[in-house]
């Protein structure tokens, strides 16, 4: 999985790239616990597949607990059906068509 970071005002937009597997979600995790923790953020799903459910266990449980914290605002969009289903699981909301629209909703 790849990461770009694009700041765009005040929100940082993360579009993710590739195949999310258990090595590339513990990576990630570490980005959003340390650099992103604070910010408000929109993650662009639309390019990022997933293999095997332990990588996407670890990811959606990084982005709900990202979701839970006061001090982040945290977005998504690009989010396909098998995300969304373990969205709707976990709770995780703010989800968006696009980016532009996410970025509008700051």
């Amino acid at each position: 999985m790849e990461a770009k970071f694009e700041q765009r005002g005040e929100v940082v937009l993360v579009e993710l790239n590739g195949r999310l597997d258990f090595e590339t979600a513990i990576p990630f995790r570490r980005t959003c616990m340390g650099p992103l923790a604070k910010q408000k953020v929109v993650f662009d799903l639309s390019r990022l597949n997933f293999v095997g459910s332990l990588g996407l266990q670890t990811f959606v449980d990084t982005l709900d607990h990202m979701t839970q914290n006061s001090a982040t605002t945290v977005k998504f969009c690009g989010v396909s059906s098998e995300f969304k289903r373990m969205f709707d699981a976990s709770g995780i909301q703010q989800v968006y068509e696009n980016a532009a629209k996410a970025l509008e909703s700051f």
